[in-house]
């Protein structure tokens, strides 16, 4: 529970945030580098959910209709939470504005608390101030349109929180949501993570481990089928992005903000007193604003290119580093406490200013994105490898006779699971216009039937004999994917069970 202490910081923390979260009240959506794909995608994605498609991963509608597995790989939290949003009532693009600003104040309200188990309400406030108001964290938001990392940096500070509370329930639920929020994030920041708890007092490294692997079983559904099935696509073999075109240089040094300047400086004036937290988090800064600067180019080149892709990324790092350094000064100083109060506040907002304004909007109504058929990824680069040519169109008929003779009738459903009936006058080559992909099985009369896809578009083909048959095609699990859900249904159901008997006092709150 909130201490009745912090609930006027904390209101004062959202009045001070709310300006940030203005834009996204204006009728549309504002125009963004990705934000039109996540809303085409989440659209897709309730579509395959509502047909019982769950987990999510082939998305039906997209790439011209022939579907696209960019669910499997690619951070499904955020489409998760929209589901109940948008079954409510709101528009796709509402919705995910709604996951934007919701995070935006989950940010500012989590860091409040994870930084007020350290410091002051006020060194609190105006630190989580830093965080939320960075321009980067801003820009994610106004001109990415990155609506996971946007989630993934709402969350971050929520595991901390539940670190400084030593509770280990929400610590390994802070993981799980970390990392179906943001695959590159969630790379980045779980070792900074882990570190910081191992780093406090009475902890040890069993413990800390023990809330990762819970947080790693929890997600299993996720990422252990992304692993797995990047080696159907051409994922490795696709360079998606030049990651020297995105290091941080004058011209876009002003995602870094004034503040970051500030708090570096000041903090030569801390390092003498050998706080093990302060050094860790301004180590963590420096270490991630090298991360984004040319020198580190050899590095990207040998082993970051592919797990991160872009180095601006790790300013993620660098928010976090400079709440902590910001809430630490402002905590120690002795004189001119108001002075450094209100220089860190005009910086913040100074820094933030020209980010929550985006310069043009877009009216588009839903349905430019609920039949929107895009891949929604930069070159395609979750596409099935068998796939030789790519389509460009959508298909005339979503099933139809290639070789042989015969009509096709009463077809019934659609997306990722229908029926048909057929009546063949011979033996004949069914074309399903689906890409094949890991978890398509198709039955004959009740019973399982070969699919082919050595075809140059790697649609799925059947070999159907003459006369009449039922035909049933649908999109399932796989053993490697059934396997990661089971794991981590059963940890969800641990740790609810592990909740409840807490609460009921039957079993002692571990520490």
């Amino acid at each position: 529970m909130v201490k009745k202490s912090n609930i006027f910081f904390l209101l004062l923390l959202i009045i001070l945030v709310f300006p940030a979260t203005l834009a996204l009240f204006h009728p549309g959506f504002f125009l963004t580098d990705d934000g039109n794909w996540m809303v085409i995608r989440f659209s897709s994605f309730y579509e395959n959910f509502r047909e019982g498609q769950i987990p999510v991963r082939f998305l039906t509608r997209l790439n011209y209709g022939y579907g696209y597995p960019v669910a499997d790989f690619l951070y499904p939290l955020f489409m998760y939470i929209g589901i109940p949003i948008h079954a409510i009532g709101f528009s796709f693009v509402n919705t995910i504005k709604i996951i934007l600003g919701i995070s935006l104040i989950s940010s500012s309200f989590f860091s409040f608390l994870w930084l007020r188990k350290t410091f002051t309400n006020i060194a609190s406030l105006i630190g989580a101030l830093a965080y939320t108001l960075f321009p980067y964290h801003l820009w994610d938001v106004y001109k990415r349109g990155s609506v996971g990392e946007v989630l993934a940096l709402a969350i971050i500070p929520f595991i901390l929180w539940a670190i400084e509370k030593r509770n280990i329930f929400l610590i390994s639920l802070g993981y799980g949501l970390l990392i179906t929020s943001h695959n590159s994030l969630a790379f980045i920041f779980i070792p900074i993570i882990f570190i910081y708890h191992l780093i406090l007092p009475k902890n040890n490294f069993l413990n800390s481990l023990f809330c990762l692997v819970i947080g790693l079983s929890l997600s299993a559904f996720f990422w252990i089928p992304a692993l797995y099935d990047k080696q159907f696509t051409v994922f490795d073999r696709i360079p998606v992005s030049n990651y020297a075109d995105y290091f941080i240089s004058l011209k876009n040094i002003n995602l870094f903000g004034i503040t970051l300047l500030f708090s570096i400086i000041l903090s030569l004036f801390f390092i003498l007193k050998k706080d093990l937290r302060f050094i860790y988090f301004a180590m963590v800064t420096i270490f991630s604003i090298f991360f984004t600067l040319p020198i580190s180019a050899a590095l990207w080149n040998s082993i970051l290119a592919n797990l991160i892709q872009f180095p601006f990324r790790f300013i993620s790092l660098t928010i976090l580093g400079v709440s902590y350094l910001v809430a630490y000064q402002i905590n120690s100083v002795k004189i001119w406490k108001k002075a450094f109060i209100l220089i860190y506040l005009f910086l913040i907002f100074i820094s933030a200013r020209s980010f929550i304004s985006p310069s043009q909007y877009q009216n588009y109504p839903d349905t430019f994105y609920s039949t929107n058929q895009d891949s929604t990824t930069v070159k395609n680069e979750y596409m099935p490898k068998w796939v030789g040519k790519i389509p460009n169109s959508s298909p005339e008929k979503k099933i139809k006779i290639v070789q042989g003779k015969g009509t096709i009738e009463d077809f019934r459903g659609g997306g990722s699971k229908f029926s048909f009936n057929v009546n063949l006058t011979e033996k004949s080559i069914l074309e399903i216009s689906s890409i094949y992909f890991p978890g398509w099985e198709a039955k004959l009369n009740g019973k399982k039937t070969v699919i082919s896809y050595d075809n140059k578009y790697g649609l799925i083909h059947l070999v159907i004999p003459s006369g009449k048959h039922k035909v049933d095609v649908g999109f399932k699990e796989t053993n490697i994917r059934l396997i990661s859900d089971l794991i981590s249904l059963a940890t969800v159901f641990l740790l609810l069970s592990w909740f409840l008997l807490i609460k009921k006092g039957i079993i002692i709150k571990a520490k």
